[in-house]
């Protein structure tokens, strides 16, 4: 198993959504700078210019959410090869979209079932280049679904089953106390 903090597994499986939240930050700053915003925000009726440009001040919220969501979908996954090794059952329904997949990969790849899980994954025709979920083109009505918003946005908390970091110490711990046993004999 690789040894890795939570933030750091969150980071990882998440960095497109991270970057995608970095850049629409650094965008609504720029817009906002260049178009002086601020100057049109004093003018006028200030409420209905403020419902104009809340949907522009919510969308980095949005990545945040998903790479949250993806995160429980990290321990569930984490949780599942753990229990019962790489089976392509527990990898099958996060194969759609590019964050489940790189969730997926993380989840494997701290377990040491990377190059199984890369190797379906190519298998079943999906590459780096491959941002876009499969919905999107075989079912583009999808994204007015309910049930697409609260299972990509708003997903349900995850408590893992297991505490890795405690096992890892405990294993640790024992290979120090049969290390230590060697010595001394």
């Amino acid at each position: 198993m690789i040894r890795r903090s939570k933030i750091i597994s969150y980071l990882k499986l998440g960095y497109l959504l991270h970057l995608m939240t970095l850049i629409e930050i650094i965008l609504l700053v720029v817009l906002f700078q260049s178009m002086q915003i601020n100057s049109w925000l004093s003018e006028g009726n200030l409420f209905f210019r403020i419902i104009l440009l809340t949907p522009f001040a919510i969308a980095p919220f949005f990545p945040q959410f998903d790479a949250y969501s993806r995160f429980q979908n990290y321990k569930q996954i984490k949780d599942h090869l753990f229990v019962g090794g790489f089976k392509t059952i527990i990898v099958k329904p996060f194969i759609k979209s590019r964050c489940q997949r790189d969730a997926a990969l993380v989840a494997a790849e701290e377990l040491g079932m990377e190059k199984d899980c890369r190797i379906y994954f190519y298998y079943h025709g999906y590459r780096w280049y491959h941002l876009l979920p499969d919905f999107l083109f075989t079912n583009p009505q999808t994204l007015i679904c309910k049930a697409f918003w609260l299972n990509t946005f708003f997903a349900k908390y995850y408590k893992p089953r297991f505490d890795f970091k405690k096992m890892r110490l405990n294993v640790e711990k024992e290979i120090n106390d049969i290390g230590l046993k060697k010595f001394v004999a």
